[in-house]
């Protein structure tokens, strides 16, 4: 008899030894396994809300303004606005970041928050009084956190058409 199936003094052979030590081994690394696919699922969650947040939060600011202002003019990547009190604002997406600056003097900076990179377009319509059309802007904005790890880089891609209040239609 080999001694694979000898028992020892307590009555086990090694062969029931090699067994149970599998076991566990196979039990312990689904465990492992079960846990960091949850930390991982976790770490995308945190990284969407954080994205969401700041999309909603640049897409709510910039919309109350320009409702109560009057759209001036835009190009693919500027918005020009006049704020009921005279003031001329500018939105801008400069080097991944969405930036609001009066006009002139360039005061201001980025309205999102470090971490998330922003791309869009602003795309308007009825500017002017001589179309009969209301004026209007439509804003699509790309939100991307900025993390390093891959799940750390989670992606919102919004758009949103707003319109002026004051009317400026002959």
């Amino acid at each position: 008899m080999s001694n694979f199936f000898k028992k020892n003094e307590k009555g086990v052979t090694l062969m029931e030894l090699i067994v149970s030590l599998a076991l566990f081994s196979i039990v312990i690394i689904v465990v492992l396994s079960l846990f960091s696919t949850g930390i991982t699922a976790q770490r995308k969650v945190l990284a969407l809300q954080g994205v969401q947040e700041n999309a909603r939060f640049i897409l709510e600011f910039m919309a109350k303004e320009i409702r109560m202002s009057i759209i001036n003019s835009s190009t693919v990547s500027t918005l020009d606005i006049t704020r009921p009190g005279g003031e001329r604002i500018g939105y801008a997406f400069v080097n991944g970041d969405i930036e609001r600056r009066t006009i002139p003097g360039s005061q201001g900076g980025a309205i999102n928050s470090e971490g998330i990179i922003v791309n869009g377009s602003f795309y308007t319509a009825g500017i002017g009084t001589t179309d009969n059309l209301e004026p209007k802007v439509t804003i699509v904005l790309g939100v991307r956190g900025s993390g390093t790890k891959i799940e750390e880089q989670a992606r919102i891609d919004l758009q949103t058409t707003l319109s002026q209040r004051t009317l400026d239609i002959p």
